[in-house]
């Protein structure tokens, strides 16, 4: 079902992302890591679980949420296992999984449960048992790290210990395959760090795919489908919606299921724009409580001074007399998180509706 807010995982409910899903085959073929990113919402995990559900590969989920939640924004390895029993007991439904984990010290498995030791138990010889178990039957293992830029808070040095096993993998383990998702763009790319000289992770061959929002067409398409899905011909401008809240899949999800519970167009849209509202002063206020020069660098790019020295000016017009080192660093934690990109016009926000919001000093 096209207006359903949870993850998609079967082709027909995910709308007209063929040629992503073609383009992810080729790169899990190609590349022993690849990374998908992209907006919040914009349909990122479908994207993958849906290629996974096709790929008919074993395949586990490590979500970066799940386990930063479950330790409380301090992941240890304890915290870790307790997803990886999770995901070993969803593949002990295999008979021949069944047997891979019982190869792998530390593991038990009864009945439908699996038991970690942790004093036994090692992650890179789990991998080396899928590795095998993969090439013998022709097939990969994916491991699948959604949102992975929480995994930066795993362990004492930023996650290094996954970046190392990751890169193990792709040097060793020709029949593992990580695919890695992520929202926040350039914090993404900080956990991975494949930039840094001194990351196991640096100079091994990525693949990258960007998942971008629906262009307009595409976004009154998907509305059409959804309503006509659900049985509904509604009496207003589908491109009116679509205008307001541009081509972020999971905003349109969102629209769908509020009017198909309300029937009332003015009222599912303000609902919408109140939910998002409320999840971008929670972001913002977070970052603003680290310098509250990021919400009034953003109100500025968003009022249209969108160049590094008019950005510099305005501020230097309110009597705040920044760096220039300090304003790029600024800027460039914004860009990192996905809040704006630069252009050859300049900066933008990232977020359609965010810039809306700002714009028009909602935010």
């Amino acid at each position: 079902m096209l207006f359903s807010l949870t993850p998609k995982s079967k082709r027909e409910d995910f709308f007209d992302r063929e040629e992503e899903l073609a383009k992810l085959h080729q790169l899990a073929q190609l590349y022993p890591l690849v990374v998908i990113t992209g907006l919040r919402r914009v349909g990122k995990s479908s994207l993958v679980k849906v290629f996974l559900n096709e790929s008919e590969s074993p395949s586990i989920i490590l979500d970066g949420r799940k386990v930063y939640e479950m330790s409380g924004g301090n992941i240890s390895s304890v915290h870790l296992l307790r997803v990886l029993s999770d995901e070993f007991a969803k593949l002990s439904k295999s008979q021949k999984i069944v047997n891979v984990l019982r190869r792998i010290r530390g593991v038990s498995v009864g009945g439908n449960s699996v038991e970690i030791d942790p004093k036994e138990f090692y992650l890179s010889d789990a991998f080396e048992k899928f590795n095998r178990f993969a090439e013998k039957e022709g097939k990969f293992f994916f491991v699948f790290v959604d949102e992975a830029q929480y995994f930066r808070f795993y362990g004492a040095r930023g996650g290094e210990e996954l970046r190392t096993l990751f890169s193990y993998c792709h040097d060793q383990l020709p029949g593992i395959r990580i695919l890695v998702t992520g929202s926040e763009v350039g914090v993404l790319h900080d956990f991975l760090k494949l930039d840094d000289y001194g990351s196991a992770l640096h100079g091994r061959g990525v693949g990258f795919l960007t998942l971008k929002p629906f262009n307009f067409e595409q976004s009154v398409e998907f509305l059409r489908r959804g309503f006509e899905e659900a049985g509904i011909t509604p009496g207003f401008n589908l491109e009116e919606i679509v205008s307001e809240l541009d081509g972020v899949v999971g905003y349109l999800v969102l629209f769908g299921v509020k009017y198909l519970e309300t029937r009332d167009r003015e009222g599912a849209l303000r609902e919408v724009l109140s939910t998002l509202k409320a999840l971008f002063e929670r972001e913002l206020s977070e970052l603003s409580r680290r310098s509250p020069r990021y919400l009034f660098l953003l109100k500025s790019v968003a009022q249209g001074i969108n160049t590094w020295s008019g950005l510099r000016n305005v501020l230097h017009a309110r009597g705040d007399i920044i760096g220039d080192s300090r304003l790029y660093s600024l800027l460039e934690v914004l860009e990192k998180m996905s809040l704006i990109e630069k252009t050859p016009d300049g900066y933008k926000i990232t977020d359609v509706v965010l810039g809306k919001m700002l714009k028009e000093g909602m935010i």
